[in-house]
């Protein structure tokens, strides 16, 4: 979340805006985890019209990482974790 604020302080503090007609922005990811909780990929399977904020999204997940002791109930059998994670900028 904070990088995501940085984000969008940093293009409102170059007059650019990410406010539109359409209402929110919503940058749709999936992280990938092996077993161990070691961040493998992050992927943007939905952008939010905003490429500033789609990469902030995946920087927050690789600043964020690891994720130490995983459940071992979502470990999937080819031994990775997968996560869908939504970032949504209200407007």
């Amino acid at each position: 979340q904070p990088e995501v604020q940085q984000k969008i302080s940093r293009l409102v503090s170059k007059g650019r805006t990410v406010a539109s007609n359409n209402g929110n922005k919503v940058t749709k990811v999936i992280i990938v985890l092996n077993d161990m909780g070691t961040l493998v990929k992050v992927q943007v399977i939905g952008e939010s019209g905003v490429k500033d904020l789609d990469d902030a999204a995946i920087e927050a997940f690789r600043q964020a990482a690891p994720f130490p002791n995983p459940p071992k109930g979502i470990i999937e059998s080819d031994g990775t974790i997968k996560i869908r994670w939504d970032f949504v900028v209200e407007s």
